[in-house]
C-alpha cells in the first residue's frame, strides 16, 4: 500500500455527522500526541517527536527524493500500512507527498526515526481514502500517526 503517501488518490465521502465526530476525536488525539515528551507542534498542527534521533547534520530539502520506511496507524492504533517489512526501501519525491510529510521530513536528520502525527487537513482531509472495493481505509477527518525512518535521499545516478 505504499501509494498511500502520494497526493493524488481516490477519496471517499464521509457522512457529515460521522465527519464531525471523527474530527472531534482526532482533535483530542492530536492534543494527546502534542503532550508527549519531546513533541514539537509545527505551525500547521503537525506533531513531530523523535523516537531515535541521530547526530547527523544531513537533512532532506523539499526538492529531494527521499528514501524511507514507515508504518501508519489511525488514532485508535489500527495499523493501516507498513513498509518496514518490505524487501526494498521506498523512494519518493518529497514534493509529491502529503503536506504533513513535506513539513516534518525536512526536520529529520538522516538515520533518525520519528513519530509524525498529522491532522486530517495535512493528510487526507475530509474525504479520507476508500479502496476500489469500497473498503474505507482512512476515515474522513482522521488524524494519523506515521513512524518514519529517514534513510536519506536518493543520490543522482
Amino acid at each position: 500500500m505504499k501509494y498511500l503517501l502520494l497526493a493524488v488518490l481516490s477519496f471517499s465521502v464521509f457522512a457529515n455527522d460521522d465527519l464531525a465526530k471523527e474530527k472531534a476525536a482526532s482533535k483530542v488525539y492530536i492534543d494527546q500526541m502534542a503532550s508527549e515528551a519531546n513533541a514539537q507542534v509545527l505551525e500547521n498542527g503537525v506533531v513531530v517527536r523523535p523516537i531515535f534521533k541521530t547526530t547527523s547534520s544531513e537533512f532532506a530539502i523539499a526538492s529531494d527524493t527521499i528514501v524511507i520506511s514507515y508504518t501508519l496507524n489511525d488514532r485508535e492504533g489500527k495499523l493501516i500500512d507498513n513498509s518496514i517489512f518490505q524487501d526494498s526501501l521506498l523512494i519518493y519525491p518529497l514534493a509529491s507527498l502529503i503536506s504533513c510529510w513535506k513539513s516534518a521530513i525536512t526536520l529529520m536528520p538522516f538515520g533518525s526515526l520519528y513519530k509524525i502525527t498529522c491532522p486530517s487537513d495535512t493528510a487526507y482531509g475530509d474525504k479520507g481514502i476508500t479502496l476500489p472495493d469500497g473498503t474505507v481505509l482512512i476515515k474522513g477527518g482522521a488524524a494519523l500517526t506515521f513512524r518514519v525512518f529517514m534513510h536519506g535521499i536518493k543520490q543522482e545516478d
